[in-house]
């Protein structure tokens, strides 16, 4: 685990969405979206709900 996956994490939660979070960040949101699939793996959990309008924190998020 990194602490700029943990930067990322809580950009994507405070915006809503991983492309706003993606721009604001100054980067590609496929790059962005790995980097959580990362962190999430290193957890062994999901900690964001991605849906059609954006993204929100699980439980464990």
């Amino acid at each position: 685990m990194e602490l700029r996956q943990l930067r990322y994490f809580v950009r994507i939660v405070e915006l809503g969405s991983m492309g706003r979070a993606a721009i604001d960040l100054g980067m590609v949101q496929s790059a962005l979206s790995q980097q959580i699939s990362r962190l999430e793996g290193e957890l062994a959990t999901r900690l964001l709900q991605r849906t059609a309008k954006g993204a929100v924190p699980t439980e464990a998020g």
